[in-house]
């Protein structure tokens, strides 16, 4: 049976004696398979093609020499982690630098004997081994991070079904908050890793309303009675609670608890005030502001003014400023795409581009909607008795 051959040995040198003697005193060795090319050029076209873990070439070659044949391997991404050795009979430490900074890892003079050749070689073939380990164990965490980034979106994307069942529209203010927070944490300049908790929290922001009553979970906290109040502030506690048992996402779990903080001090649970709390709430306290001003019917003008107002009270002024430039910008992108239209000017084939509310507070109609003649009739009956708050927006005609 034939021998396993462990290790690829590229040998590069113009002089075929000196080729032939070192290939012959490698080839002794049983885990050595030993490869020649007469010059850079022949060398790099053969390491291409064997991938070797290791190339001894000569310092002085025609066509291509060993410094550019040096940045060439290391300049290529499938060949840059091969040992490589320049031979020379150049004493000058300026060669050798040079040598060194194209990326060679070793010189060793022609004159040196073979047995300490071959001792540089297994040392730098030790290291290569080390390499090949570490880079195996960076790819199983590559693949590993990946699968726990599968599995994440996975359960995110669950939660939410999960919420939009119990508090419909939930899903899609939880992608609205998912994208006013990616803009604002990019304005505010919040690193990668605290940024990905916000949005989480920003996704999950409504999650504990399913814990409250029927009547309560899509009501606005300003609008319901002070003993209804007291069952409505346990959202946040249980959307925290909920949050708190993923790993690592501590900082989600605290802007869930801390949504309703206000700025100035008046807020719920503790009444913290200013930077005590969390840059994720209060980044949540904006957005959950603006859906509680949509349910109310204000537009698009209305809230932003009324969220003028509210900075330095309920709001972070540097947050607020971002928000209402994110709002602004993104009123200009869609605005082109929908018009204002009254309510016995809907058709069946329009179709709804905002959240249509009643006045007390019910969503009648989402954005997307595509009318239909009975859709129609029921928000026509409904806004008898229950009037429709705010413009009505549907999306042109393309």
């Amino acid at each position: 049976m034939k021998e396993q051959k462990e290790i690829k040995i590229l040998l590069v040198d113009d002089d075929p004696v000196f080729r032939r003697a070192i290939g012959k005193y490698l080839s002794k060795y049983p885990a050595f398979e030993v490869f020649e090319a007469s010059d850079g050029e022949e060398g790099f076209r053969a390491a291409k093609e064997i991938q070797p873990d290791l190339i001894i070439s000569d310092y002085y070659m025609p066509k291509t020499d060993g410094i550019e044949f040096c940045r060439k391997v290391k300049g290529d991404t499938a060949l840059s982690s091969a040992i490589f050795i320049l031979l020379t009979v150049e004493k000058e430490v300026s060669h050798k630098i040079k040598g060194l900074e194209q990326g060679a890892d070793d010189y060793i003079e022609k004159s040196t004997s073979a047995t300490v050749l071959m001792s540089k070689i297994k040392a730098f073939l030790r290291i290569k081994h080390l390499q090949n380990e570490l880079q195996e164990e960076k790819e199983k965490l590559a693949d590993a991070n990946v699968l726990l980034e599968k599995n994440f979106k996975e359960l995110t994307s669950i939660l939410l079904k999960i919420i939009d069942f119990r508090v419909p529209g939930a899903a899609d203010r939880a992608w609205e908050a998912k994208e006013a927070a990616e803009y604002i944490c990019a304005r505010l300049g919040i690193r990668n890793s605290e940024k990905k908790k916000i949005i989480f929290a920003a996704l999950l922001h409504e999650i504990g309303k399913v814990g409250l009553p029927d009547h309560l979970v899509d009501k606005n906290r300003s609008g319901i009675t002070m003993e209804e109040q007291v069952a409505f502030n346990q959202y946040p506690v249980i959307g925290s609670m909920i949050t708190s048992t993923i790993s690592g996402f501590k900082d989600a779990a605290n802007a869930v608890y801390y949504q309703y903080e206000n700025y100035d001090g008046s807020g719920h649970p503790e009444s913290l005030l200013g930077e005590e709390i969390p840059v994720g709430a209060r980044i949540l306290r904006v957005i959950v502001l603006h859906e509680e001003l949509i349910k109310e019917g204000k537009s698009a003008e209305d809230i932003i003014l009324e969220m003028k107002l509210a900075v330095n009270k309920s709001l972070d002024p540097e947050i607020a400023s971002h928000f209402i430039d994110f709002l602004i910008e993104k009123d200009a992108n869609q605005s082109a795409n929908k018009q204002r239209i009254k309510l016995d000017e809907l058709q069946p084939g329009m179709v709804i581009a905002e959240d249509i509310y009643s006045s007390s507070g019910l969503k009648l109609l989402p954005k997307g909607v595509t009318l239909q003649e009975r859709i129609l009739q029921v928000i026509t009956e409904r806004n008898r008795r229950d009037p429709i708050i705010g413009a009505i927006y549907v999306f042109k005609e393309e």
